[in-house]
C-alpha cells in the first residue's frame, strides 16, 4: 500500500493508478493527452515520502536519468521525462505491459514446465543486446560513460506482452560524472546472489560484473534454481567466491556447446569471460542458432500461455478497461503451441522435480514452488545449493537417444570384428590338424603354389 493517496496528477500527467511500491519509490501508470485525440500511456517513478528530501537520493534519482536517458535500444527500457512538481521528483518511462522475468520462471515452474533452452537463450540474448548498448553510452563529446547496471536479475528484465525483452532499473549503475558516489564505507549495491567474486574480493566494478551476472540469470533459467544459496549473506559470499560450479547440464539437458559458454561467461578470472556483453551474446547464439529464430511472437504467446489471465486482469485493474489484446482463435491455437515448442517438462530436472527454485518479482530472496498434486505446503524450504562436486549425471535426452543407440550398436560391431579377428590369428598359427582319411588315389595331386 502507499504511504499517502494517489495523486491526481504529476506535472502534465495525469495518474490513473498505482502499479507497485517498492521500499525507495512507487511506480504509478500515468496518461498524457493531447490534442485531436492523443493519449500516451506511461509509467511514473515517484521517490518515497521519507525520501522526497534526502539529498543523497534525490541525487541518485537523478543520475538514474541522466544515465538512463541516454541509452536508446529496443531492449532497454526508454526514458523520457524528468520531472518536477511541488518540490517532488518523478521519472517518466516507457511502460511494457508484462511480467518481469522472475515473475514469468515463477508461472512456468507452477505449471511444472521449463523454459527450453533455445527460449532461454533468446531471452537472455536480447538482454545482452540491451545491456551492451548500456555499456557503450556516450556524453555528448563522445566519451565512453562506462556505464555498469551492477543489478542485472529477473527481477529487473521484463517480458512484455509483445514478446519484447526489456532491461530496467539502472537506479544504482555506476558511471563517470555521477552526481552521488559511494563514499568508502558504502555497503555493496545490488542483489548479493548475482555479484560478481572480484566485486565481493575487491569491490572492483567493470562491465564483465554484468555479464557475469547475466549468465547467473541464464544458468538458474536452464537448472531452474539457484546457483548460489545460503543461510546467510556471509554462506552465500563464501560460494560466490570459491568459484567452484557445476555446469547447468549437470541439473538439466542442456547442450554442451550451451555449458561451455555458461561456464565461460561465470569464469572467476574476469580476463576468462566474454569481455563485452556482445561478445556474451555472439558465443550463446554460435553454441545454440536456433535461438536466434525465435520470434517475439512466440514469446508473446508463450506468456500468454502462462499469464494470460493475470495480465488481462491487470491491465484491467490498472486502465480501468478489459484488454482484449488477441482473438479467441489466437489466445486458442498460438499459445499451446508455443507452450509446446518453446518449453518442456520439468522431470527434465536432475533433483526433485516437484519443487524448483523460482525467483520472486519482487526482490531476489528464493521461494519453493510446489507442484500443485503433491499438496505440499507453500512455505516448504527452498532447494539445496548446486553443489560444486561431485557434478551429477546428466540426465538421458528427450525422447529417444539414437546417438547413443548408434554408439552402442558400432561398439558391438566393433567388438564383434575385434574378438573375431581374433580366432582367425589363432586358428591361423595353431598346427594343421590331421587328415583322417587319406585322399583316393584315383585323384590327382593338387600342384603346388
Amino acid at each position: 500500500m502507499s504511504a499517502r493517496p494517489i495523486p491526481p496528477r504529476l506535472g502534465a500527467y495525469e495518474i490513473l493508478s498505482e502499479v507497485k511500491s517498492g521500499g525507495m519509490a512507487t511506480l504509478y501508470l500515468g496518461r498524457r493527452s493531447g490534442p485531436a485525440g492523443f493519449s500516451r500511456t506511461v509509467a511514473i517513478k515517484v521517490l518515497k515520502d521519507h525520501l522526497a528530501h534526502n539529498t543523497q537520493f534525490i541525487k541518485m534519482f537523478i543520475d538514474e536519468a541522466r544515465i538512463a536517458s541516454r541509452i536508446t535500444h529496443p531492449n532497454v527500457v526508454h526514458i523520457e521525462e524528468l520531472g518536477e512538481a511541488h518540490g517532488q521528483y518523478f521519472l517518466v518511462m516507457e511502460y511494457v505491459h508484462g511480467a518481469s522475468l522472475g515473475e514469468f520462471l515463477t508461472r512456468v515452474a507452477q505449471m511444472e514446465r521449463r523454459l527450453h533452452p533455445k527460449a532461454a537463450v533468446a531471452v537472455i540474448m536480447a538482454a545482452a543486446a540491451g545491456l551492451h548498448a548500456a555499456h557503450e553510452t556516450r556524453d555528448d563529446e563522445g566519451n565512453l560513460l562506462n556505464v555498469v547496471h551492477r543489478d542485472v536479475s529477473p527481477q529487473n528484465i521484463l517480458v512484455g506482452a509483445k514478446g519484447e525483452v526489456k532491461l530496467i532499473d539502472f537506479g544504482i549503475a555506476k558511471a563517470r560524472n555521477r552526481l552521488h558516489v559511494t563514499d568508502a564505507s558504502g555497503g555493496l549495491k545490488g542483489k548479493l546472489r548475482y555479484m560478481a567474486p572480484e566485486q565481493l574480493e575487491r569491490g572492483e566494478v567493470d562491465r564483465r560484473v554484468d555479464v557475469y551476472a547475466l549468465a547467473v540469470v541464464l544458468w538458474e533459467i536452464l537448472a531452474m534454481r539457484r546457483l548460489f544459496h545460503g543461510a546467510s549473506d556471509p554462506e552465500v559470499i563464501q560460494r560466490i567466491t570459491r568459484g567452484q560450479l557445476p555446469p547447468p547440464g549437470a541439473f538439466a539437458d542442456v547442450p554442451f556447446a550451451l555449458d561451455a559458454v555458461v561456464m565461460k561467461a561465470l569464469s572467476h578470472d574476469p580476463d576468462k569471460r566474454p569481455q563485452t556483453a556482445r561478445a556474451f551474446r555472439q558465443a550463446l547464439k554460435d553454441a545454440i542458432p536456433e535461438a536466434a529464430a525465435v520470434d517475439p511472437v512466440e514469446l508473446a504467446s508463450l506468456l500468454t500461455a502462462t499469464m494470460g489471465l493475470e495480465l488481462a486482469e491487470r491491465e484491467g485493474r490498472l486502465t480501468g478497461r478489459p484488454s482484449g489484446s488477441m482473438s479467441t482463435s489466437e489466445l486458442d491455437v498460438l499459445p499451446a503451441q508455443a507452450l509446446q515448442d518453446l518449453t518442456e517438462p520439468l522431470d527434465q530436472v536432475v533433483g526433485d522435480p516437484q519443487t524448483v527454485v523460482a525467483m520472486t518479482p519482487m526482490s531476489d530472496r528464493a521461494v519453493a514452488v510446489p507442484a500443485p498434486m503433491l499438496g505440499r505446503s507453500p512455505n516448504a524450504p527452498s532447494l539445496p545449493p548446486a553443489p560444486a562436486a561431485p557434478v551429477p549425471a546428466r540426465p538421458a535426452g528427450r525422447g529417444i537417444d539414437w546417438k547413443t543407440i548408434a554408439l552402442i550398436i558400432g561398439g558391438l560391431l566393433v567388438g564383434a570384428a575385434i574378438a573375431g579377428g581374433a580366432i582367425f590369428i589363432l586358428r591361423a598359427n595353431r598346427a594343421p590338424e590331421p587328415i583322417l582319411t587319406p585322399l583316393p588315389t584315383h585323384e590327382a595331386p593338387i600342384p603346388p603354389g
